[in-house]
């Protein structure tokens, strides 16, 4: 199965110093292509049931093709998927955080993993569309 979606909606500014996306990570992300081959996970947890295929900027946002896999985690994903319990995906990313004179701020950020979810924690990150 293959499934297209969005797994971070419109970037934040480029001055934002918190802990989601900036454009400018929008950019490096998808210009990298540093999340092909990244595992796809069930809820973050347990085994791999796919890896990113593809990924990509869409507007401001950015999207990604995933495989899920036909092994035993894969195949209840794609029934997840198919029966519509889980239509959310959320990114996994790792934050770069610089701390000085009590103030915290996040710096870059590299994804190491997408999971299929029932309810994601960003808006708009939805799985747009699947192929069997």
């Amino acid at each position: 199965m293959l499934i297209w979606g969005t797994v971070n909606p419109d970037g934040e500014d480029d001055s934002h110093v918190g802990m989601l996306l900036r454009q400018r990570d929008i950019d490096a992300i998808a210009e990298s292509k540093a999340m092909i081959g990244k595992p796809v996970k069930l809820e973050h947890m347990g085994d791999d049931v796919g890896k990113v295929v593809s990924v990509w900027k869409n507007g401001n946002r950015l999207d990604c093709v995933m495989e899920i896999n036909n092994n035993v985690g894969g195949l209840f994903t794609q029934n997840f998927i198919k029966n519509g319990k889980c239509r959310e995906l959320s990114l996994g990313y790792v934050i770069d955080v610089q701390q000085s004179a009590g103030l915290i701020r996040g710096g870059d950020k590299r994804v190491v993993e997408v999971s299929i979810v029932r309810k994601g924690a960003r808006h708009e990150c939805d799985i747009r569309g699947y192929a069997v």
